[in-house]
């Protein structure tokens, strides 16, 4: 279906958890931009201690030598341990912080400070307290939208995520929930080319954000854009994205690091990255993607309680069977 058929079925069914109603397969599209590839080269980001902290005078490597393209349209998940670098990586690519080394372009020039190409759905909703649920939606709308063509797009961004009714509330008065959901809408009024995503639905409760998971993948099917989504949800990640990378620390290889048994190269880089095969949406009770699961918490540390079927442990994962 191309976004250019895709049409509301204007029907809703039983409410679910938060208010989020189930929906059929099918969205309004908005008239988006083109999805534009993403590529870092070589980039590194090494942040300067404060001189409040105990470690004054050494600086903190984050992020690493992080080479990778995303391709137009493509949705890529960012996995990692807390702290590794992953939503450094988010804000880099978005220009709301710059890299120590290396590069990050978008459609083949360099990223900008505040880039317009980008909208940002945070980890907490940051919503104005001051503005209805509305008015914190049209806050994204891009700059020289007209007031009726504004209204509009808020009106049926509620819809598509469960607001309509609240349209008219302060973040007061709405559950964090509802919030991050207004947040969401509010990224995608910018109609953006590359969507930055981090931990967008962390906040919902666990039926509530798999019907949000679903809806993400309503909204890119009906209007395609390169999404960059960070989460920790290893299941998240399987079902929405097309490739996930994960960061972390790679094992120190020279001088009297290495010496020092576990000793790790300062800094995350891209340790895995594998494909995810299927189409989506995909059966979330799949064989397939149980095995990939495994795979993924073993890299972040988790023990699997078992090999998996005689895979041997490297970056390649191969296609199910094995």
């Amino acid at each position: 279906m191309s976004a250019s058929t895709a049409t509301s079925t204007a029907a809703r069914r039983a409410a679910g958890p938060g208010g989020v109603s189930e929906r059929d397969r099918t969205v309004r599209p908005a008239t988006t931009k083109a999805a534009l590839a993403v590529e870092f080269a070589g980039l590194g980001r090494t942040f300067a201690p404060s001189s409040g902290t105990v470690a004054f005078g050494a600086a903190r490597p984050v992020l690493r030598d992080v080479s990778l393209t995303v391709r137009p349209g493509e949705v890529l998940a960012i996995l990692g341990t807390s702290g590794c670098g992953k939503s450094t990586l988010l804000r880099i690519a978005g220009g709301l912080d710059s890299p120590s080394t290396g590069s990050v372009q978008i459609d083949g020039t360099p990223s900008t400070a505040f880039d317009t190409r980008c909208a940002v759905g945070f980890q907490e909703p940051r919503l104005l307290p001051w503005r209805t649920v509305a008015a914190n939606v049209s806050l994204g709308l891009p700059r020289g939208t007209a007031r009726e063509a504004g209204r509009a797009r808020v009106a049926e961004l509620l819809e598509l995520v469960g607001l309509t009714a609240f349209a008219g509330h302060r973040p007061a008065a709405i559950s964090g929930g509802m919030a991050q959901r207004a947040s969401l809408a509010r990224a995608l009024a910018r109609n953006p080319g590359v969507l930055l995503l981090d931990e967008p639905f962390g906040a919902l409760d666990a039926l509530t954000r798999l019907k949000m998971q679903d809806l993400l993948l309503d909204v890119h099917a009906a209007a395609p854009t390169t999404v960059l989504l960070v989460t920790h949800d290893v299941d998240e990640a399987l079902q929405l994205a097309d490739r996930i990378i994960l960061l972390g620390q790679e094992p120190a290889t020279t001088g009297a690091a290495q010496a020092v048994g576990g000793a790790t190269t300062p800094g995350a880089t891209i340790v895995q990255e594998l494909t995810v095969p299927g189409n989506r949406p995909r059966d979330r009770g799949s064989a397939e993607l149980a095995e990939l699961r495994g795979r993924l918490l073993a890299g972040l540390g988790i023990d699997r309680h078992g090999e998996a079927r005689g895979v041997a442990s490297n970056t390649g994962i191969p296609h199910f069977p094995y």
